[in-house]
């Protein structure tokens, strides 16, 4: 079959690792949707192949899944969700891997986003200040990496620096909250100091793990940094470091 990894390697990328090349920019995953753990071993060890093949640890930028189909009143076990979260932990953890966020971009009823060109003015912003050294520029909405619970109970999240001078909107949407039951309720959310996220709820006095975006299409979800770009869809829990 041509759609065999193999052949399709070995016709359309093999042949281009003779040129050098300043870095990838990927856009695929809507297939591996119901395959998130899988996708977690397997998109890393692409970046980690590819590298090798061309012999450069060339920066590899990918744009994570858009909204789509129909959104829901709550939907913890959203597979859209979880890919989008595997998605997110490869940005995080492979080296000079980044990550555009297109959650915002996208239609309930098309898998194709039509806004092209905000997709591809997110992704140059990556490539400004990563790759060219803009130290100036914005280059990514809010990556939540840090979630602790203060003496009031509430979850306190944390985000990546250069990302998280937050835009104070009235009321935060999108943030789910759980207790160690793993029972998810909508939560209330704000940004305080500026740079972090307070989310609670009055009846989990002991938040374990929050979600923001967790959902196909979470059309409320409205955290964003001053520049305007949105917050990564994400998952973290008190035990993530």
């Amino acid at each position: 079959s041509s759609s065999y990894p193999t052949v399709l390697f070995n016709a359309m990328v093999k042949p281009w690792t003779a040129f050098p090349i300043k870095g990838v920019i990927w856009y695929q995953g809507e297939a591996n949707v119901g395959r998130s753990e899988q996708y977690g071993d397997l998109f890393p060890a692409l970046i980690t192949d590819w590298r090798r093949q061309w012999r450069s640890d060339f920066p590899f930028y990918f744009v994570q899944l858009a909204n789509f189909m129909e959104s829901k009143k709550i939907q913890p076990d959203s597979e859209w969700a979880a890919l989008r979260e595997a998605q997110r932990q490869v940005a995080l953890k492979v080296p000079n891997a980044a990550l555009a966020v297109a959650i915002d971009l996208g239609e309930w009823n098309d898998i194709h986003p039509l806004n092209k060109k905000e997709l591809a003015r997110r992704i140059s912003l990556l490539v400004k200040r990563r790759v060219y050294g803009d130290k100036k520029s914005v280059h990514s909405g809010p990556m939540c990496t840090g979630m602790t619970v203060n003496h009031e109970g509430k979850a306190v999240l944390s985000f990546e620096a250069g990302t998280d001078k937050l835009w104070a909107v009235d009321e935060l949407k999108g943030f789910a909250i759980a207790g160690a039951d793993g029972h998810f309720q909508w939560a209330e959310a704000v940004v305080v100091n500026g740079n972090q996220v307070a989310v609670w709820h009055k009846d989990i006095p002991h938040p374990v793990t929050v979600r923001y975006g967790w959902d196909d299409n979470p059309v409320h979800a409205n955290l964003k940094n001053r520049t305007g770009l949105p917050a990564s869809p994400f998952q973290i829990s008190l035990e993530d470091k």
